[in-house]
């Protein structure tokens, strides 16, 4: 079998027989089939894949004993930092590499260390700097803007209920909002938007309607959202993943590496997000003492994200918003769309230090153009690259990738190459947030975050930008392989075991649950799509009452429901008594009037859709 679909261990077919079948022995149970040349080889002459794609390799059935490889290991490819790119090897132990060098040197280092040729490219865990996780359960198929296609001039988007005056602009991509507070009003959005806070037992509010079943900690469906929204990025090779989740939860670690929240694996969480412009003074206040003490070393905040004037006074307001004037324009800022800017407000950003993340694919689908880069890179402004969220932008950060390729070939006369692009990923978008030289690059010492790409090693960061999940081979992360194909899975943790899954026709396993003793770690992939999946087909089934059980009060855009988003209490909490029609309701779980009297029934905006199914990992080209 050719070195382009094998996995090889450099130690002796001899060995390995012995140890799977001492092991099988001492089972009493039944044997695995011990690889030969099909699998496992004593060969030390292959060499990472040359060819366009690099083929499967084959599995090598089991590990030393018989079982998954459970101590450190060398993966031997095509090494992209992703400063170089080299032949060579990185040697897995634990959380931390071990080694990264040329040609075979970490196994010269670490002599009996088995190795395991992956054909590809080996390269850093890829970095998300702005994703909206929650949100990651939805795509096209669910909510893109509702406006006119086609257009000649702005007065032809006035065919839209949502193009109010300045609302919105004809471009090359049809009628497109010209900032971020337009968007949001539509009901269709709304509507999402009431699906997703349901589920996750928002604090900001819920739909009248949405049952009680998915109230309080233990019912509430968070932590699949969010695991969803992870598996969307795992898949992809993105092992760390700004997601804003808004409220943490101890669930959330597992699987991408939740950057911003204090699970995320890492020593300190020294991250700070704002979805919201402008932040309150007190907030902007509290992030520039956490800069002067060091408390946080990198604050992600969206501004400038449109194309008027009103959205490009953030950038001015991001300066005026803090007691101490100017404070937040600091290296440890970075600006999230900034699709406004121009190269005046760019070359401020320099000479402040502070970075930009870049959402094209978004900004594109909201607004009909994006962010200049070549400005931003002409002023010395570091640049990263995420997907925002998969309704109109990237449903990853491979996808995304891609896009900013083709904008660049045909917007910005192919200015980006490859290497830059890969970098916006890697070790720009760690320098985003904070984290140079933990994360985002292959080094001795560096948290084990790697990703392996089947494809040619002769253009290894073309490769990584032409990726697709299909073409991951491996995610480790944090030392930990996740995801990847089904070669590679005598690497992945034994117990509790992974899931088998099927990524564009190719067989992958998928490792979701984990043997921690936080709520809801055990659950298999199966189980997170499941519980999704039917909330997602029990929200479509409630029913609308005629208006008249809400007293014809309901406006043209709305219909009547039964109120179920609040637990009803004994009259006695409310004074004895309700009006008729109405009930006593526990709304509040402090405050001077927790108890009140409203209507049974209440009106709430239509339901004009149906949201299940529930958006697959994967959408395949």
């Amino acid at each position: 079998m050719s070195g382009d679909h094998a996995i090889f261990h450099r130690v002796t077919k001899s060995y390995w027989a012995l140890a799977a079948v001492i092991a099988c022995l001492a089972l009493a149970s039944g044997c695995p089939v011990v690889a030969t040349t099909d699998g496992l080889s004593s060969s030390s002459s292959s060499g990472p894949s040359s060819g366009p794609s690099g083929g499967t390799p084959a599995s090598t059935g089991v590990g030393p004993g018989g079982g998954a490889v459970t101590g450190p290991y060398i993966l031997h490819g095509h090494v992209v930092t992703p400063g170089e790119a080299f032949d060579g090897q990185v040697m897995i132990d634990g959380p931390l590499l071990a080694c990264v060098a040329p040609g075979t040197e970490c196994e010269a280092q670490h002599p009996g260390v088995p190795v395991f040729e992956t054909g590809g490219v080996i390269a850093p865990g890829l970095i998300d700097t702005h994703n909206h996780i929650l949100f990651d359960v939805f795509d096209n198929d669910d909510w893109v803007p509702h406006l006119p296609s086609s257009c000649s001039v702005d007065a032809d988007c006035s065919g839209s209920p949502y193009c109010t005056v300045g609302s919105c602009a004809c471009t090359p991509f049809g009628c497109k909002y010209t900032d971020h507070t337009r968007w949001p009003k539509e009901a269709e959005y709304g509507l999402m938007l009431d699906y997703k806070q349901c589920l996750e037992d928002a604090s900001q509010g819920k739909p009248v309607w949405c049952p009680l079943d998915y109230e309080g900690t233990n019912n509430s469906l968070k932590c699949e959202l969010h695991k969803w929204g992870s598996l969307k990025g795992l898949v992809a090779g993105t092992t760390s993943i700004v997601g804003l989740p808004g409220v943490s939860s101890a669930c959330f670690s597992g699987l991408s590496r939740p950057v911003d929240v204090e699970q995320n694996g890492l020593a300190t969480d020294t991250v700070q997000t704002s979805a919201l412009f402008p932040p309150s003074k007190s907030s902007a206040d509290s992030v520039c003492s956490n800069f002067a003490t060091g408390k946080t070393a990198a604050y992600l905040i969206h501004v400038g994200e449109g194309v008027n004037q009103k959205a490009l006074a953030e950038f001015t307001t991001l300066y005026d918003v803090s007691s101490a004037p100017g404070c937040l324009y600091a290296p440890g800022t970075t600006v999230t769309h900034g699709t406004a800017f121009g190269p005046q407000e760019f070359e401020k950003m320099a000479a402040a230090k502070m970075k930009l993340t870049w959402s094209p694919a978004s900004n594109v689908a909201l607004y009909g153009k994006t962010t200049d880069i070549p400005a931003a890179l002409a002023a010395g402004v570091q640049v990263s690259l995420a997907p925002d969220w998969s309704m109109g932008g990237s449903q990853n950060i491979l996808d995304e990738l891609r896009f900013a390729r083709d904008w660049s070939n045909k917007n910005f006369s192919g200015l980006l190459t490859d290497k830059q692009l890969v970098e916006m990923v890697t070790t720009n978008a760690a320098a985003a947030l904070g984290l140079s030289g933990s994360v985002g690059l292959l080094e001795q010492g560096a948290v084990a975050d790697v990703v392996v790409f089947g494809g040619g090693a002769s253009l290894p960061y073309a490769t990584i930008v032409a990726a697709t999940p299909a073409s991951v081979r491996l995610v480790l992360v944090a030392g930990v392989a996740l995801y990847g194909d089904k070669a590679f899975e005598v690497l992945a943790p034994a117990s509790p075991g992974c899931d088998a899954i099927d990524i564009c026709g190719v067989e992958k396993f998928v490792c979701v649950a984990n043997e921690s003793e936080v709520a809801k770690a055990g659950q298999t992939f199966a189980l997170v799509h499941d519980g999704l999946e039917d909330a997602f087909a029990a929200l479509d089934g409630i029913k609308e009452l005629p208006a008249s059980s809400c007293g014809s009060a309901c406006k043209a855009t709305e219909s009547c429901f039964v109120r179920s988003n609040l637990p009803t209490a004994a009259v006695s909490n409310c004074g004895g008594s309700c009006p008729g029609g109405e009930d006593c309701f526990h709304v509040s779980m402090s405050g001077a009037t927790p108890y009140k009297c409203l209507t049974v029934n209440a009106c709430a905006p239509v339901k004009s859709r149906k949201l299940a199914p529930l958006a697959p990992v994967v959408r395949c080209q």
